[in-house]
Protein backbone atom coordinates (compact mmCIF):
# COMPACT_ATOMS: atom_id res chain seq x y z
CA UNK A 1 0.00 0.00 0.00
CA UNK A 2 2.81 2.58 0.83
CA UNK A 3 4.49 2.06 -3.22
CA UNK A 4 0.91 2.90 -4.00
CA UNK A 5 0.59 6.31 -2.08
CA UNK A 6 4.14 7.37 -3.10
CA UNK A 7 3.36 6.98 -6.89
CA UNK A 8 0.09 9.04 -5.85
CA UNK A 9 2.13 11.74 -3.96
CA UNK A 10 4.44 11.77 -6.99
CA UNK A 11 1.65 11.75 -9.93
CA UNK A 12 -0.30 15.05 -7.70
CA UNK A 13 3.07 16.90 -7.88
CA UNK A 14 3.16 15.96 -11.63
CA UNK A 15 -0.78 16.92 -11.84
CA UNK A 16 -0.36 20.31 -10.14
CA UNK A 17 3.15 21.01 -12.10
CA UNK A 18 0.92 20.80 -15.53
CA UNK A 19 -2.30 22.00 -14.53
CA UNK A 20 -1.29 25.44 -11.75
CA UNK A 21 -5.25 26.67 -12.27
CA UNK A 22 -8.04 25.12 -11.01
CA UNK A 23 -9.84 23.05 -13.28
CA UNK A 24 -13.34 23.98 -12.15
CA UNK A 25 -13.31 27.60 -11.63
CA UNK A 26 -10.21 28.17 -13.81
CA UNK A 27 -9.29 31.14 -11.79
CA UNK A 28 -7.11 30.41 -8.73
CA UNK A 29 -4.21 28.04 -8.08
CA UNK A 30 -4.44 24.33 -7.94
CA UNK A 31 -3.70 23.29 -4.78
CA UNK A 32 -5.94 19.78 -4.46
CA UNK A 33 -6.51 16.88 -6.76
CA UNK A 34 -9.79 15.33 -6.58
CA UNK A 35 -10.72 11.95 -7.93
CA UNK A 36 -14.15 12.17 -9.39
CA UNK A 37 -14.91 8.88 -9.26
CA UNK A 38 -13.97 8.55 -5.29
CA UNK A 39 -12.21 5.59 -3.82
CA UNK A 40 -15.28 4.68 -2.48
CA UNK A 41 -17.18 4.04 -5.12
CA UNK A 42 -14.34 2.38 -7.06
CA UNK A 43 -12.57 5.14 -8.59
CA UNK A 44 -8.34 5.09 -8.98
CA UNK A 45 -6.09 7.05 -7.17
CA UNK A 46 -3.40 6.48 -9.37
CA UNK A 47 -5.54 7.16 -13.10
CA UNK A 48 -4.88 10.47 -14.70
CA UNK A 49 -8.17 10.25 -16.50
CA UNK A 50 -9.85 10.28 -13.02
CA UNK A 51 -8.26 13.05 -11.38
CA UNK A 52 -8.80 16.80 -11.45
CA UNK A 53 -6.66 19.32 -10.02
CA UNK A 54 -8.83 21.80 -8.20
CA UNK A 55 -8.21 25.25 -5.83
CA UNK A 56 -8.93 24.33 -2.30
CA UNK A 57 -11.83 26.48 -2.39
CA UNK A 58 -13.61 24.49 -5.04
CA UNK A 59 -12.84 20.89 -3.60
CA UNK A 60 -14.12 21.97 -0.54
CA UNK A 61 -17.61 23.11 -2.71
CA UNK A 62 -17.29 19.84 -4.54
CA UNK A 63 -17.53 17.89 -1.39
CA UNK A 64 -19.81 19.86 0.61
CA UNK A 65 -22.60 19.78 -2.19
CA UNK A 66 -22.46 16.38 -3.43
CA UNK A 67 -25.77 16.77 -5.70
CA UNK A 68 -24.02 20.21 -7.10
CA UNK A 69 -20.95 18.39 -7.79
CA UNK A 70 -22.68 14.72 -9.60
CA UNK A 71 -24.62 17.37 -11.70
CA UNK A 72 -21.51 19.49 -12.86
CA UNK A 73 -19.86 16.33 -13.25
CA UNK A 74 -17.14 16.32 -11.04
CA UNK A 75 -18.15 13.50 -9.03
CA UNK A 76 -19.51 10.16 -10.83
CA UNK A 77 -20.59 7.18 -9.59
CA UNK A 78 -18.48 3.81 -10.65
CA UNK A 79 -21.54 2.89 -13.14
CA UNK A 80 -21.18 6.13 -14.95
CA UNK A 81 -16.84 5.94 -15.79
CA UNK A 82 -15.76 6.44 -18.55
CA UNK A 83 -14.41 3.09 -19.78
Amino acid sequence: MEAKYRQRRSLVTQMLEEKPVCERCDQARSTDIHEVVSRARGGSILDPSNLVALCRQCHSFITQNPLMAEAEGWSKHSWERDE
